[in-house]
């Protein structure tokens, strides 16, 4: 079967662009623009909608998307397979992360993934909580490194936790504190961070019903450690955001109520995970496995060392 217009049609997805996706996969964009048309005329119907250089999908493409990856997934898993025999392991794998995880681990874990699959082309995007799981939803990436929780519409497999902490400007009254509570942050402004309110940053303002003033919400968790630094306010951070990453003056105290985000590698489905995407979260697993806390940005235990696990692994 030829699956090649399946592939070109998830890389114009992935990239949203024509031209991107061409650039990739080393055709010319006029033929990956014939390549979608053909497969619009096989189906006998529109599946992208291109306007003002904006990509998305009709009613029909997303319709047809999860039979459309199927189909490529399967021709992946029959190329592996195929290339095991031969000795042979490559491919590409397009992943999504949030921002701090790959600045703090993924140095080491690609480092050691490529020396045992050095054929095997890694794409990492980088996005906030939203984004992501956009990106996953819509078929652009195969898994991402997240933040997970139960409301999540997604299987997981948890890696380790990362403690939240107030974060505040280096001249602050809380500076004196040795331990901040949660309602210490009502009496300042709050920056609302990456975190989002849909996220463990939100369901603590919910759980403990706290009344802060937040004149702003940053979407990037970068600028928010440095919004906090200017002294425009105070905000809660989990410690990877800015422990042993970015150089800013801010200072930082632990929260008496000691909450914590989840971080594990979400996706789909795991029996519609190519084998690509499935050695590599082995490879996670593993990698993240054998860290121990005093390696890491947080203080708190890893999910190896409790009796926890995700929905399938």
């Amino acid at each position: 079967m030829d699956t090649n217009k399946y592939q070109i049609f998830l890389k114009v997805l992935e990239h949203r662009s024509f031209s991107k996706a061409a650039a990739e996969l080393g055709y010319t964009q006029s033929a990956v623009s014939h390549s979608i048309a053909v497969m619009e005329k096989e189906f006998g119907f529109q599946l992208i909608n291109r306007k003002d250089n904006k990509i998305s999908l009709t009613r029909a493409g997303i319709d047809l998307l999860p039979h459309i990856r199927n189909v490529a997934s399967a021709q992946d898993e029959l190329d592996l397979s195929l290339q095991s025999y031969r000795g042979i392991e490559s491919g590409t794998l397009c992943i999504a992360s949030i921002m701090s995880l790959p600045m703090h681990f993924f140095t080491e874990l690609f480092r050691r993934f490529h020396e045992k699959y050095p054929a095997i082309h890694i794409v990492c995007i980088d996005g906030n909580y939203e984004e992501l799981e956009e990106m996953l939803s819509g078929g652009r990436v195969d898994f991402g490194f997240t933040s997970v929780t139960s409301s999540l519409p997604f299987e997981y497999v948890p890696l380790m936790r990362d403690r939240l902490m107030a974060v505040f400007p280096t001249d602050h009254p809380l500076c004196a504190k040795e331990t901040v509570e949660l309602s210490d942050l009502e009496d300042y402004d709050f920056i609302m961070p990456g975190e989002g309110p849909n996220h463990q940053i939100g369901e603590l303002i919910r759980k403990y019903g706290l009344k802060l003033n937040s004149p702003y919400s940053v979407s990037d968790d970068n600028f928010t450690v440095k919004m906090v630094s200017d002294g425009l306010g105070v905000s809660i951070l989990p410690e990877m955001s800015f422990k042993n990453y970015l150089d800013l003056p801010v200072e930082s105290r632990e929260l008496r109520e000691k909450p914590y985000r989840s971080i594990g590698i979400i996706y789909r489905h795991w029996d519609q995970l190519s084998p690509l995407s499935r050695i590599l979260i082995n490879e996670a697993k593993d990698f993240f496995s054998k860290l121990s806390p005093k390696n890491s940005a947080s203080h708190l235990p890893w999910f190896s060392e409790l009796d926890c696990s995700g929905k399938n692994q």
